[in-house]
């Protein structure tokens, strides 16, 4: 049996190294960051000073998200590789100790991390992406340009009416305000009869009921120039709840929100795939981060046993890359509604896990 002191030296050592890797990834994400950020103030389109800075090192935390489990995949692979080049884990199984009791403390120290993760690194992400978008209704002067703060997925858009009959389709990439403030906005109008009216164009909108409220606006209408306005209201059927749904980033809420939104969504009668999806991928995350110890503790075995040090890193990363895709392709089609949330979310991690376990009872055990 592992004792007590070489476990905690194996977890130690094993979160030094993820945390070293996370770190690494959290410092460049935030340098790339702010020069994505400087570049537009160069060009004359933000303002530079510590607004800009604040709204890129309040982003940094919801992008390096999705880093975690390379995070945890490189780190493990290098604390394992390490273990192996002081000899530690041939002497650990000389001394009778199996795999799965030196692996035990960093399967441990993945769950926890996992956890930690979701329940409170998530949050804290959540509120300053919140915290970043609406900075950047400030910060960026020219908002024909927009950065996208939503996730990378594109323009939003959503049909509404007004009450004179006519309707008009309103799209955005940015959000604030818990979806009920929108920049770089695009809005065409349509009169009772379905024929295209005006389009409009703004640099900020904001919800009021029964109508938003466009500012700086240019409104180029069917054979006539663009007029500028500082300010257009423009008449929507949509209700508050309606609004945050469609123009809310899900990256801006907190894990402990989801089940409430989800529960909204269904008491109004629309889908509820999205929040049930990033719910459950939350939830999971404990059990993708042990798999991704489990497949490092693969390439560790493999190396004890072959000098081709490289080769089976490759591998492993290649395995890492690989179980990244098949998620993305599951949470689309969660996402979706082509597949059920729960299993589009759980399933990779756990079949990466049975992976992981059945590849080391083979080397292990035979």
């Amino acid at each position: 049996m592992l004792g007590r002191t070489l476990s905690f030296y194996f977890a130690r050592h094993f979160a030094k190294m993820v945390g070293a890797i996370f770190l690494l990834a959290f410092m460049l994400t935030a340098l790339v960051t702010y020069f994505e950020f400087f570049s537009r103030a160069f060009k004359g389109d933000a303002t530079v000073g510590l607004g800009l800075a604040a709204m890129a090192l309040f982003k940094v935390p919801s992008l390096t998200e999705d880093s975690l489990p390379f995070a945890v995949l490189y780190g493990s692979i290098a604390a394992f590789v390490i273990a192996n080049r002081r000899l530690e884990v041939v002497v650990a199984r000389a001394a009778g100790v199996s795999a799965w009791q030196f692996l035990l403390p960093a399967c441990v120290v993945g769950l926890l991390a996992g956890t930690i993760a979701t329940g409170v690194y998530n949050p804290v992400a959540a509120t300053l992406l919140s915290w970043s978008n609406s900075l950047g209704a400030s910060v960026f002067i020219d908002q024909s340009k927009p950065v996208d703060v939503t996730g990378g997925n594109g323009p939003v858009w959503a049909r509404q009416k007004a009450d004179d009959g006519t309707e008009s389709i309103i799209g955005s990439v940015q959000s604030f305000d818990d979806g009920l403030g929108l920049t770089a906005v695009t809005v065409f109008v349509f009169d009772a009869n379905g024929h295209f009216r005006e389009r409009i164009d703004a640099a900020r909108a904001h919800y009021y009921p029964g109508a938003w409220k466009l500012e700086d606006a240019t409104v180029t209408a069917v054979s006539s120039n663009p007029k500028r306005a500082d300010t257009y209201e423009l008449s929507t059927n949509l209700s508050a709840n309606e609004v945050k749904r469609t123009f809310l980033s899900l990256d801006s809420v907190s894990f402990w929100s989801l089940r409430d939104l989800s529960a909204a969504a269904r008491h109004a009668g629309v889908p509820s795939d999205r929040y049930d999806l990033r719910y459950n991928v939350l939830l999971s995350r404990p059990i993708l981060l042990l798999a991704m110890v489990l497949i490092a503790a693969n390439v560790s075995l493999r190396f004890s046993r072959s000098r081709d040090l490289g080769r089976v890193i490759i591998t492993g990363v290649a395995v890492g890359f690989m179980l990244y895709v098949v998620m993305k392709i599951a949470w689309d089609l969660g996402s979706g509604g082509i597949v059920s949330p729960p299993l589009a979310a759980w399933l990779p991690a756990i079949v990466a896990t049975l992976v992981g376990i059945t590849v080391l009872l083979h080397l292990e055990d035979g």
